[in-house]
Formats: C-alpha cells, structure tokens, sequence
C-alpha cells in the first residue's frame, strides 16, 4: 500500500493516512500511544502497534523530488 504527502506534512496527518490505508479492522487496532514515528538518513518512518505492543506494520517513506514524499506501508 501506498499513498504520497507533502514534505512537511505532520505526524498527525501522517498517521491519519496511514490508518485510512490500513484495513477496518487494523486500523482500529492501531494505537497511536505504542505506535512511533523516527528518522532515517533517507527520511522518516513509522513502526504501526497495537495496544499490547504486536508490531502491525512498518511504513517508509522516500522523497519524490517533487516536494512530496511517498509512504509505503508494509504489513506484518
């Protein structure tokens, strides 16, 4: 699964995609509070939990060179 933001765009709205791209049924599995959000040298990532700390999905994300990143989201 993919999906593409501007540069600057927030954690906030970062993780709003990422559950909007995840299935029902992940996303409301998806804990913000175990769930984080880290830096690379190429770029951010996000490491996506449950409540119990279960890694669901791992998201990357790279620069377009347009001013955009693209994020893709790897399940477990």
């Amino acid at each position: 699964m993919q999906f593409t933001t501007n540069e600057d765009s927030s954690e906030e709205v970062i993780w709003s995609l990422i559950l909007n791209n995840l299935t029902s049924n992940l996303s409301t599995e998806a804990s913000a509070a175990t769930s984080s959000f880290y830096r690379t040298e190429d770029g951010i990532e996000c490491s996506v939990r449950k409540k119990n700390g279960v890694l669901i999905a791992n998201c990357y994300s790279e620069s377009d060179r347009m001013g955009k990143r693209r994020w893709t989201i790897d399940l477990m």
